[in-house]
């Protein structure tokens, strides 16, 4: 005999079939007209046995014991996923930086124009710190004086004509004259005392082609760093000192002051004293 008491479906049946015996027994029991309040006492009274049976079949179903008990919904993990990559936008304008415009350096005011020199041209001879053409300061008198030979003629060294010891003529160039201190050449001066006035220039010059004969503007244009020097108390004649990497090169005006009437290189800053001032 199963003692279990009814439940889901058995039990909504088992409360219809209630509630239908229970409409019959009302329907077969029908007061007369006169006992009208006592079927309402019936209707009412069926109404709560069928809330009552409502709630206790409630009831019944929350105490009864379920034989078994679901397992809880197994709940997913979320899988782990890669962090997004920050987007890119696509039409971004792509910016060009341009090259920085490069610093125009300054250009030399003296620029070399001259190649190597010919022993026989002296107006291919450069003028520097140290050096007139083949003739090196530092140098033995005689080593320095050899090549000269093919250029120029030694002049002899007379009182009479105010030449200096040392002094080399050419037809149509300024003449040389070496200066010596034991043995060891010390100084050339290009535009020996007795030379004419000059207008052009056919001897040894600069690297920017100044020399004996070169015009006052053009020797400040090429230098703009000389140094005055008045080297008469008159002021009749100017010398202008420039000072090179490797020596002193001194450029003496005429007495007109508008072109270079000689050229001293020298480390020693005064020029040699001429043969007829002793």
């Amino acid at each position: 005999m199963n003692t279990e008491p009814p439940t889901g479906d058995d039990l909504q049946r088992m409360l219809v079939t209630m509630k239908q015996s229970v409409l019959d027994r009302a329907e077969d029991r029908k007061p007369a007209p006169r006992r009208r309040g006592r079927r309402t006492g019936i209707a009412i009274g069926v109404i709560a046995l069928l809330g009552l049976g409502a709630t206790s079949g409630g009831v019944a179903l929350g105490m009864i014991p379920q034989p078994f008990a679901a397992a809880p919904a197994p709940t997913s993990t979320p899988s782990p996923t890669e962090p997004a990559a920050p987007s890119t936008p696509a039409a971004a304008p792509v910016e060009e930086t341009p090259d920085p415009a490069p610093t125009p350096s300054a250009t030399p005011s003296v620029t070399p124009t001259k190649g190597a020199f010919a022993l026989d041209d002296p107006s291919t001879w450069i003028i520097s710190g140290n050096e007139v053409g083949p003739v090196a300061l530092g140098g033995t008198t005689e080593a320095e004086s050899d090549d000269l030979e093919q250029a120029y003629r030694l002049v002899p060294a007379t009182p009479s004509s105010c030449t200096a010891p040392g002094t080399w003529a050419r037809d149509g160039s300024p003449t040389l004259r070496i200066t010596d201190d034991d043995d060891r050449v010390t100084g050339v001066l290009i535009g020996a005392e007795g030379d004419r006035p000059r207008t052009t220039t056919a001897g040894p010059t600069t690297p920017a082609g100044i020399g004996v004969g070169s015009s006052s503007d053009a020797l400040h244009a090429a230098y703009p760093s000389l140094q005055e020097k008045v080297s008469t108390a008159s002021g009749a004649w100017s010398r202008w000192d420039l000072e090179l990497p490797d020596g002193l090169v001194s450029f003496q005006l005429d007495n007109d002051g508008a072109h270079v009437d000689s050229v001293w290189v020298s480390s020693d800053k005064n020029l040699p004293t001429s043969v007829c001032d002793l």
